[in-house]
């Protein structure tokens, strides 16, 4: 669960777009003549990309797509690329600077203060661009097109929640760590305090919120008018990533003294290496 919420910490928190490429097979809507442009495909979306581009990039994947249409997409997934790559590594040094504070032993915010600031900048500076794109994707799409890759990305998203349920990430950092039985009950008693402190500031558990805002938006979508200032304004990225850093620090503050010197080393190896796994971050 600390490797959960730290991986949380450092996740994107703008929305992406996804590059397809061109495949076999496809369809023509009847009684309409057939031209270069009226085919359509299907085939794999995305392959080289991560995290949220990665799922979106698979949900389009699933979705039938003109030659033309593939073009432009592709320009936009190219370009939200090339926008995440600040982000990417304000994320990468912000997750490295914490992975040497647990091997330390000692949390310090105030020499964490200016990554957790370029990371911010980087999301901020990214964040309309994103939007927009998301809104040109809506402009691509024809209805049935619409409603195929929400349908696509809702039916990949569970697949993904269920191979995580599936998962156990607790009991493999304890076994990792060779927490004691005490060490275990100790942990498992600041994550049961923190996550009811969360609860019960929010009055609700933990991404509530922000997943009524996920549907929220991809019911939207499938709608003739899509304006994403109208479905969902842009949120605070300072305000949401102060939140989620005083969550994940105050915890790693009450878990450090817990744990051995030992402990905290094999912790924060394992941080750093997730700091490389873009693909895990969901």
């Amino acid at each position: 669960m600390l490797a959960r919420r730290f991986a949380r910490f450092v996740f994107p928190l703008s929305l992406a777009l996804a590059v397809p490429a061109l495949g076999c097979g496809g369809s023509v809507a009847s009684g309409q003549p057939v031209t270069a442009d009226s085919v359509t495909t299907r085939a794999p979306v995305a392959q080289g990309a991560h995290g949220q581009l990665k799922l979106l990039g698979t949900a389009l994947g699933d979705v039938p797509l003109t030659s033309s249409q593939r073009i432009e997409i592709e320009k936009l997934a190219a370009d939200a690329e090339a926008r995440r790559a600040g982000a990417d590594a304000a994320r990468k040094d912000l997750s490295l600077a914490i992975a040497a504070q647990v091997a330390a032993g000692s949390i310090d915010r105030e020499a964490l203060r200016p990554k957790m600031d370029a990371l911010v900048a980087a999301l901020k500076q990214t964040q309309p661009d994103d939007r927009a794109a998301f809104e040109r994707l809506h402009a691509i799409l024809g209805p049935d097109q619409r409603i195929a890759f929400v349908d696509a990305l809702e039916a990949h998203a569970r697949e993904r929640f269920g191979q995580m349920r599936g998962k156990h990430p607790m009991k493999e950092w304890a076994d990792d760590l060779k927490l004691s039985d005490d060490q275990r009950a100790q942990i498992k008693a600041v994550l049961a305090q923190r996550f009811a402190a969360t609860h019960e500031a929010h009055g609700e558990r933990p991404w509530a919120g922000h997943m009524r805002r996920g549907a929220k938006i991809l019911e939207a979508f499938k709608q003739d008018r899509f304006v994403m200032d109208e479905v969902a304004p842009a949120g605070d990225v300072s305000q949401v990533a102060t939140k989620m850093s005083d969550h994940v620090i105050s915890i790693a503050e009450q878990v450090l003294p817990i744990l051995t010197s030992e402990q905290r080393a094999i912790a924060a190896q394992k941080l750093r290496e997730h700091a490389d796994a873009l693909d895990e971050m969901f």
